[in-house]
């Protein structure tokens, strides 16, 4: 397989797209406004395109202009410990807001290959998003 490979939401690999809905909710834990809008917008958000870069993954949401926006506009941030079938030096993520909007979830292994069908066995020590002005 030849990497980056994009993906319309119904082609993308479902263990990705698991690993999302699995990440995502904790990762906007929390009482910060900017946390309660982004889960508004989670909430009624679609994904848009998921990316494999051959060492991880980008998905990108959709989100309704109608929602409401976070402030600050701008941040990233939220981690959690991934640990994926063969790769001996485990995966992390990090979730951006751009413009007030959820924008998008990375993923990504320390030193391996992120295979197209990344089998995850546990997502342990979630960190959530801490909403600042860096970013």
């Amino acid at each position: 397989m030849e990497f980056p490979k994009k993906y319309l939401p119904h082609e993308a690999p479902t263990e990705v797209l698991t690993l999302v809905k699995r990440l995502v909710p904790s990762l906007l834990n929390g009482d910060h406004p900017a946390l309660v809008a982004l889960r508004e917008q989670y909430r009624r958000a679609r994904v848009s395109v998921v990316e494999l870069t051959g060492v991880g993954f980008h998905v990108d949401f959709e989100i309704p202009v109608d929602s409401p926006l976070a402030v600050p506009p701008n941040f990233a941030g939220g981690e959690a410990i991934i640990t994926l079938e063969g790769a001996t030096h485990g995966a992390g993520c990090v979730l951006f807001v751009r413009d007030g909007r959820l924008s998008t979830l990375e993923g990504y292994t320390y030193a391996d290959s992120w295979p197209e069908h990344a089998r995850v066995l546990a997502v342990d020590n979630i960190m959530p998003i801490i909403p600042s002005n860096a970013g």
